[in-house]
């Protein structure tokens, strides 16, 4: 059943979808204003945060209170150190100390640097990979920078990447200059600590990060700068992803910024997705879209989807520090099919209840406006399908208007049929072959008089179709229209064996096409007969001396004249002495034994005709080489000479013929002068290669 915007179907079936349709938008609008998915949306947020925020206090707590707590141990290395004492016997009286502060921080590494004006300083660096795992006999401990003596005294062993001095021309230098900068400030050490941002000790070495003090003697005069080190690799160890989600967490980062901007750049990351993600070192995009939860929306995102952030600030300094502008925040990233799912849930849930009720709504409307419009359909659709040329009968519904109306289709449509009948009748008596077809705009049949059938040569089921679709009916005609005859003004060709010709013409006004169909094959066959004996030489078939010229100037005028094109003239040798020999019949037989061969020729785009009595002319255009046109010719009389012909005295000899061969150029010169040319090489062939060819430029 077919539902047209004007029909009584279509009008009751729009009427219950839109009921069913509304009731389903009314619980949707409840759902949505009612605050539920707003409400979920802020639960995901907040659930999101709370996880970032615990993670953050936990991390904060280590790198505040437990990494950095050296306050034990101060006051015994700044005791131990002397002016007048060596750095390598000061760095091996405090060892003890300084392995006994890397212990109880549980840093990665302990370090001090010595105050000199030298770009190498004396330093000592020792290193602990794993600092969960303490072996007190010191086995697990590297000495990285500092004198072989120092890890002799230890008994640990140096590290790969191990120097007697650090240089710090070859590395970041902000995590011992900074400290040192504003020792003026405060002779209190850890008011001065600094947090340096990831680098390298050398290329090979690890990515650390680093806080450091500046250290002072009894005097409180600077003797250089301690700190402790945490690798990348322990501290991620510290953000583990699984905090925000079982599986395919996105996980934690580290960013990085001023007080005086809102920009982070992103320093630590902490999975290989997030370096898809975000690039390392670099300010990265976001807009905030919970203010209440401090969740983003990152925008620098190369991932599909969105990606959202909730981004907490360290408290890694005091107030009133020098460095309490730095700040460094724990930044946490969720995909939104994780963060929203539940969400995301209720909306698929309200889109599936919209869908099935909309489905719902049409499968009752369908079957409703069916039981009420059967009838009538069922009419429509007698009426459509019947043979549009023959009477058609309807049948009684059992409603009075719909049976009134039958009657009155019933009435009109037979009185058409009739006049139509009439008409095609008075055509078949005066053996007209004229066919008229007419449709219209806004109906889907095709009038025809009775002739359309047999000049398109369709059957009855074929008929039937075409004039009850008039798309096909339209699509057949341009089908036909499609073949044009050249030269002919509406002829157009519909079979090729046996030729048949139709003339057809349109006439269109305003929203109806008329048309006439008539058979033009007679008049077309009578036709190309006449062209064809004026074309062609009766004895060879193939073009006379004036159709051979006005073919090969036309193929001339319209090559490529990036392809390469020749121009031959052929003449028969000993044609005279075949005619005084065996008479001109054999003579004809000679010439077109040789013409036999010329056409055989495998070479597409030529032109080949019969100048005079033995000589022809071949026209080869738009081949790709010169070569191409020389095996063809190669070709030809190779063949000629296997192909002997037995003559009536019993000598047996192949057609001998000379030729001439002049390569088209691009010069301007006429058919006329190319033809003088090859004529000129031709008689050149006849007077020195006889029964071959000769060419030129």
């Amino acid at each position: 059943m077919k539902f047209d915007k004007r029909s009584i179907a279509f009008k009751l079936l729009s009427l219950i979808i839109a009921i069913v349709l509304g009731q389903a938008a009314l619980l949707s609008f409840f759902l949505i204003f009612g605050g539920v998915i707003d409400q979920a949306e802020r639960n995901a947020y907040s659930s999101f945060t709370e996880k970032v925020r615990n993670r953050r206090d936990y991390l904060q707590k280590e790198m505040s209170y437990k990494w950095i707590n050296m306050d034990p141990y101060l006051d015994q290395i700044s005791d131990l150190y002397h002016s007048g004492k060596e750095p390598e016997q000061f760095f091996k009286d405090i060892s003890t100390s300084l392995v006994a502060a890397l212990r109880t921080t549980q840093a990665t590494g302990i370090f001090l640097i010595m105050d000199s004006e030298k770009e190498e300083k004396s330093a000592v660096y020792v290193r602990d990979y794993d600092p969960v795992l303490n072996d007190y006999n010191n086995r697990d401990l590297y000495l990285v920078y500092g004198p072989s003596e120092f890890a002799h005294k230890l008994q640990i062993p140096l590290d790969q990447t191990w120097k007697y001095k650090l240089n710090l021309s070859e590395i970041s230098s902000d995590f011992y200059e900074m400290p040192l900068s504003k020792t003026e400030l405060s002779s209190e050490s850890k008011l001065l600590g600094y947090w340096s941002l990831p680098f390298q000790l050398s290329p090979q070495d690890i990515r650390i990060i680093t806080y450091t003090m500046p250290l002072f003697d009894s005097n409180q005069k600077v003797i250089g700068v301690i700190g402790i080190e945490i690798s990348e690799q322990y501290l991620n160890k510290y953000m583990p992803a699984t905090d925000l989600q079982t599986k395919d967490s996105y996980g934690y980062m580290l960013g990085y910024g001023s007080q005086e901007s809102n920009e982070i750049k992103a320093i630590v990351l902490t999975k290989a997705v997030q370096h898809r993600i975000i690039k390392e070192n670099e300010a990265f995009g976001y807009k905030l879209v919970n203010s209440d939860n401090s969740i983003s929306l990152l925008q620098t995102n190369n991932m599909k989807g969105k990606i959202y952030i909730a981004v907490e600030s360290l408290g890694l300094y005091a107030n009133h520090t020098p460095f309490e502008q730095n700040r460094w925040y724990l930044i946490g990233l969720m995909h939104e099919n994780q963060l929203l799912s539940y969400v995301n849930k209720i909306k698929s849930i309200l889109f599936i209840s919209l869908t099935l009720s909309a489905i719902a709504g049409i499968v009752f409307g369908y079957l409703i406006s069916r039981s009420f419009t059967r009838p009538i359909i069922e009419v429509a659709e007698k009426v459509k399908n019947s043979d549009k040329r023959k009477e058609i009968h309807l049948e009684e519904t059992g409603l009075l208007e719909l049976d009134e109306l039958s009657k009155a289709v019933e009435l009109s449509s037979n009185m058409l049929i009739e006049t139509s009948g009439k008409m095609s009748r008075i055509m078949d008596m005066v053996g007209f072959p004229l066919g008229v077809f007419e449709y219209s705009e806004d109906k889907d049949t095709v009038f025809v008089t009775d002739q359309v059938a047999r000049l398109l040569e369709l059957d009855e089921l074929k008929t039937n179709k075409l004039l009850n679709h008039k798309s096909s009916f339209v699509n057949k005609m341009n089908e036909l229209l499609s073949h044009p005859e050249e030269e002919e003004d509406d002829i157009y060709c519909i079979d090729e064996i046996p030729e048949k010709w139709l003339k057809i013409r349109y006439i269109q006004n305003d929203r109806i096409t008329l048309g006439v169909i008539m058979d033009a094959s007679e008049e077309m066959k009578e036709k190309k007969k006449i062209l064809n004996d004026r074309d062609t030489d009766p004895l060879t078939g193939i073009y006379n001396r004036k159709a051979m010229q006005q073919h090969m100037e036309e193929a001339l005028a319209k090559r490529d004249t990036l392809g390469i094109s020749a121009l031959l003239m052929f003449d028969l040798d000993n044609l005279k002495g075949i005619n005084d020999t065996y008479g001109h019949k054999w003579g004809d037989i000679y010439i077109n034994h040789a013409v036999k061969h010329l056409v055989e020729i495998d070479i597409e785009s030529q032109v080949l005709g019969r100048r005079s009595g033995d000589e022809f002319a071949l026209l080869i255009y738009d081949q790709a080489s010169r070569d191409v046109i020389r095996e063809a010719v190669e070709e030809f009389f190779q063949k000629l000479e296997k192909d002997k012909l037995t003559f009536p005295d019993g000598v047996i000899k192949a057609a001998n013929i000379s030729a001439g061969l002049v390569w088209v150029g691009q010069e301007e010169y006429s058919f006329e002068e190319y033809l003088q040319k090859a004529d000129e090489l031709l008689y050149h062939s006849k007077k020195n290669v006889k029964g071959y060819y000769s060419e030129c430029n």
